[in-house]
């Protein structure tokens, strides 16, 4: 850096640089009131400052590591994404860092190493089909931003990396019979547990979404559940819900609303004993937000102890699912409750109750004779 006074008695700094496009030199200033020492160092950083500003985007790093990349990466997902879902990417590229190397030059990444280390155990975990996968989604997503960014220059070996044939989970897993959510209900000793259980099942709220509501979001009198936000497990904190067209009004049939009834009644006894009252729909005597975990703890352990079987809290928005087809509500009206422009999980769970349902018709109707006055008994018996 040099400098020249100016004839206004101002001194003017100045600062070669290489263009990246044309490698040509080019000099850049800036002009500031004296020439001491402070006012020197001022100008070396503003100077950087518009150097970088001049350069940044025009040129590819060669030497960029996974480290460098991933946390490129993650401030991307920050502007751009829901606080939930950029924080599950940077747990994500964290995993990854750990199993490619954060030192790794992204530009010597191959095929054949990316698939060996994906396939890697940490900590004694099993690394299945699902879990390989779910970590060449996240890679790959990664990359893709990377080479859109110009700041890789081949990706033509993600071609090579396939997703694993994962098991074909069996739809009947997905959600509970009718009878059994009701032995479910029937053994869960805990008031406030059983309510919360009977609650999304009836509703086909998600569980985090169950824990954002508040008392103003639930309208017995025009009988309908606001969804307009959820309960980030990841960040704790309420955030926005999942989709735009998870924002939804959920109609509360009478079942649905007698539950939310009991569950208010349920929170003015609690308030009355222990104080603590909070705007929340449900909360803990201390007037916090219910816990996912201690939920999630309590019913699945129910669950394997009662229908022997385990099961998440999510399921029963499934069970939701399965408990409106058998009575008869469109695969549409269904979608449009649960908030899904468009779910795979929600048409397989619709389409494979239906089924179920034809075959226990046509079971029952096989062996029917309602005319069997009128055929010889042969063809009767045959």
């Amino acid at each position: 850096m040099w400098y020249q006074q100016k004839p206004n008695g101002k001194y003017q700094y100045f600062e070669r640089y290489k263009d990246p496009l044309t490698e040509k030199l080019k000099i850049i200033s800036v002009t500031l009131p004296t020439n001491s020492r402070t006012e020197k160092k001022h100008a070396e950083r503003i100077l950087a400052d518009r150097i970088r500003a001049a350069t940044a985007g025009s040129v590819r790093p060669s030497s960029m590591t996974l480290k460098t990349l991933s946390a490129e990466y993650v401030k991307a997902q920050k502007r751009s994404r829901k606080a939930s879902t950029a924080k599950t990417t940077e747990y994500k590229m964290k995993s990854l860092r750990d199993l490619l190397g954060e030192d790794s030059l992204v530009k010597n990444f191959t095929a054949p190493y990316v698939r060996k280390q994906l396939q890697e155990s940490r900590a004694g975990e099993t690394v299945t089909n699902v879990t390989y996968n779910e970590r060449l989604k996240y890679f790959k997503a990664m990359m893709r931003w990377a080479y859109e960014e110009e700041l890789i220059a081949d990706i033509s070996y993600l071609d090579k990396l396939k997703k694993k044939p994962e098991p074909k989970k069996q739809d009947i897993l997905k959600y509970l019979e009718g009878d059994e959510l009701q032995a479910l209900i029937a053994g869960m000793a805990v008031p406030q547990w059983q309510l919360v259980t009977r609650f999304l099942a009836l509703s086909g709220l998600r569980i985090g979404e169950l824990i954002a509501l508040n008392d103003s979001d639930v309208d017995l009198f025009g009988r309908e559940i606001h969804v307009t936000k959820t309960y980030s497990m990841m960040t704790l904190a309420v955030d926005t819900t999942k989709t735009e067209s998870s924002n939804r009004d959920v109609y509360m049939q009478d079942e649905l609303l007698r539950c939310a009834q009991d569950l208010m009644a349920l929170k003015k006894k609690d308030v009355e004993m222990f104080g603590h009252p909070s705007p929340y729909f449900v909360q803990t005597i201390d007037g916090e937000r219910i816990h996912y975990d201690a939920y999630r703890k309590y019913f699945s352990e129910n669950a394997e102890k009662i229908i022997g079987r385990p099961m998440t809290p999510h399921s029963l928005r499934h069970t939701h699912v399965a408990l409106l087809a058998e009575n008869g509500i469109s695969l549409d009206a269904i979608s449009r409750r649960l908030g899904h422009a468009d779910s795979q999980i929600t048409k397989e769970i619709y389409f494979h109750v239906t089924k179920r349902m034809k075959e226990n018709e046509r079971a029952a109707i096989k062996n029917i004779n309602l005319l069997s006055f009128c055929y010889p008994a042969q063809i009767k018996n045959a």
